[in-house]
C-alpha cells in the first residue's frame, strides 16, 4: 500500500512538474509574458500525447494579437504521423479548405514538423500579417506565408469546433 501511495505522488508531481513550463526561447522579443495564457494536456485514458501552452502578452486571445502555442511531447511520433494528424485536424475544423491547399499545408508541416521524442517542443508563433513559424526545440524549421494557413491551423486547438474540448477550454481559461 506504501509502494502505491508514493507512486500516486510521483505521478502527481510528475504531472504537475510538465504544467510549470519555462517561457519557450524562441518566442524571444515576440511575446514578452514571463507565463503561459493558459495550458493542458491531450491525453487518452492514462496516456498522455503532449502538454500544450498558449502564450501571449494580450489580455484576451484573439486571432488578430500575437501569439504562440508550444507543444511538448510526452511520447514519440514521426513526421508522417504529425502531419497527416493535423490535415485530418484542419480538415475536420474548417471542411472548406480546398485540395490544392491541403497538398500545400502538408507540404509544409512535413518540413515544419520533424520527428519528436518525449520532451521534444515544437512552437507555432502567430504574428497577424506575418508568416507562421515553426521551431522545434528552438530552431526554426518552417514558415507558411500563406495568410489563409493561420486561422485553421490554430483553429485545431483554439477554434469552438476543435476535437479537444477539454484542451481548448484550459488553453484559453475558459469556465468549465
Amino acid at each position: 500500500m506504501r509502494n502505491l501511495r508514493l507512486a500516486a505522488i510521483l505521478t502527481i508531481a510528475l504531472t504537475a512538474t510538465a504544467f510549470a513550463m519555462t517561457r519557450p526561447v524562441e518566442i524571444g522579443g515576440a511575446i514578452n509574458a514571463a507565463k503561459p495564457y493558459g495550458q493542458g494536456s491531450l491525453s487518452w485514458l492514462f496516456i498522455t500525447a503532449y502538454d500544450a501552452s498558449l502564450w501571449t502578452d494580450a489580455r484576451q486571445w484573439s486571432m488578430n494579437e500575437r501569439f504562440a502555442l508550444t507543444l511538448v511531447y510526452r511520447m514519440s511520433f514521426t513526421t508522417e504521423e504529425l502531419a497527416n494528424r493535423t490535415i485530418d485536424e484542419m480538415q475536420s475544423v474548417a471542411p472548406h479548405i480546398s485540395v490544392q491547399s491541403l497538398t500545400s499545408y502538408r507540404a509544409l508541416l512535413q518540413r515544419a514538423f520533424p520527428a519528436v521524442k518525449a520532451g521534444d517542443r515544437i512552437t507555432a508563433l502567430h504574428t497577424p500579417g506575418s508568416p507562421v513559424r515553426f521551431f522545434h526545440n528552438g530552431k526554426l524549421t518552417a514558415e507558411s506565408a500563406d495568410p489563409a494557413f493561420a486561422e485553421p491551423f490554430f483553429a485545431i486547438w483554439l477554434s469552438p469546433k476543435t476535437s479537444e474540448r477539454k484542451l481548448r477550454s484550459a488553453l484559453l481559461r475558459l469556465p468549465k
